[in-house]
């Protein structure tokens, strides 16, 4: 049974809570945590982006099928982000070599379930400007030469992400609807840490 004190915390805040042991644990994937550490290697950063690349992909697929967020203010075809990608490969001079298919997505059937795929890597742009600059030692600083992805949003950021943040409010107003992004928040997680390693991400 769900208690007042927890539909009172909000959308956000239940997503917050419920995913932070998962997302923590994609901070020890091998390609990640060499990127956080500022030590990442040229072949192993295009590496990274091609699994991104890839896994984004996949949730463009998945959100392209689902239900509009339009109602709820959300505009999906602004925050498509796999076109920096391939503009970062291309910079690099990396081929955007094809990956086997990465772990199957669940299928997003509600608008609460898009949100809460969406939220994952709507999520991924807060601490990018952050991982950009530990790419300084590869890049010409001061550019987003190479690493356009990781400037998510770029000017438009501060104000994106408030909207989709009052998309989860708005849209997450039941503890049913809060619980449905949370179940897709988490299987995208698991599944995003399966396509970089599930292993490494456990130890």
């Amino acid at each position: 049974m769900t208690s007042i004190a927890e539909t009172d915390r909000g959308a956000r805040m239940a997503l917050r809570q419920a995913t932070a042991a998962a997302h923590q644990r994609l901070h020890h994937l091998p390609g990640l945590a060499a990127l956080q550490a500022g030590t990442i290697g040229r072949d192993e950063y295009a590496a990274v982006l091609r699994r991104l690349l890839a896994f984004h992909r996949a949730v463009e697929a998945r959100m392209e099928a689902a239900p509009s967020l339009l109602p709820y203010g959300i505009d999906f075809a602004r925050r498509r982000r796999s076109a920096l990608l391939l503009d970062d490969l291309a910079w690099l001079g990396a081929p955007a070599a094809p990956l086997p298919p990465p772990p199957v997505l669940p299928p997003l059937l509600t608008a609460a379930q898009a949100l809460g795929c969406l939220y994952v890597t709507e999520g991924s742009t807060l601490g990018g400007l952050e991982l950009a600059r530990k790419l300084d030692h590869l890049l010409p600083p001061g550019t987003t030469s190479g690493r356009s992805f990781l400037f998510g949003h770029g000017a438009a950021h501060g104000a994106m992400w408030r909207e989709f943040c009052a998309a989860l409010e708005s849209c997450g107003t039941t503890p049913d609807r809060r619980d449905e992004m949370i179940a897709v928040a988490l299987a995208a997680f698991a599944a995003f840490g399966d396509w970089f390693g599930a292993d490494a991400a456990a130890s």
